[in-house]
């Protein structure tokens, strides 16, 4: 499938304030939102190969931005771990209010587990909608939304951990 700069300028107009609106939702912040919406589409037009037309292009951006904006979760998430060891930066909060502020849950689940979440929390889609997402059947959907349940519980004990991650 051809897709050059002409399609992306066009999915751009068409579709950048949908990946604005998901990346603003996932992290809470309109200037990263921002910053992911251009990274997002900076990554299409430099491998446009990335998006393979195995999907609609909506689907293929809904994605890449669930992506990209879980992995700023997580960057954020370090930087503030280093800032702590070094003294610098605010007091966090207590462990039990971390363990329940969805965002701090999503930065330390595996990444699977972090976007079945995102797609049944935030977005409340349907199982059959998030195994059309991503590519898998509605059975094992639920069993990825039982380990992040797990997960989301055992953060709820120990805050610090990292769960979670591909078996």
């Amino acid at each position: 499938m051809s897709f050059g700069r002409t399609e992306i300028e066009e999915a751009y107009r068409l579709h950048g304030h949908v990946v604005l609106r998901r990346a603003r939702k996932i992290l809470g912040d309109e200037d990263q939102a921002k910053e992911v919406l251009q990274e997002v589409f900076v990554s299409l037009v430099d491998r446009p190969h990335q998006f393979r037309g195995d999907s609609s292009i909506l689907t293929w951006l809904y994605s890449a931005t669930t992506h990209s904006a879980l992995n700023r979760l997580r960057t954020r998430r370090t930087r503030d771990r280093i800032l702590a060891a070094q003294g610098v930066g605010e007091p966090s909060q207590p462990a039990l209010d971390r363990a329940v502020d969805a965002r701090r849950i999503l930065m330390r689940v595996s990444d699977e587990l972090a976007q079945v979440a995102v797609y049944y929390y935030f977005d409340q889609m349907t199982h059959a909608e998030i195994s059309e997402v991503l590519g898998c059947s509605r059975r094992q959907v639920g069993k990825l939304l039982e380990r992040f349940h797990e997960a989301a519980s055992k953060l709820e004990r120990d805050p610090a951990r990292v769960v979670g991650a591909a078996r």
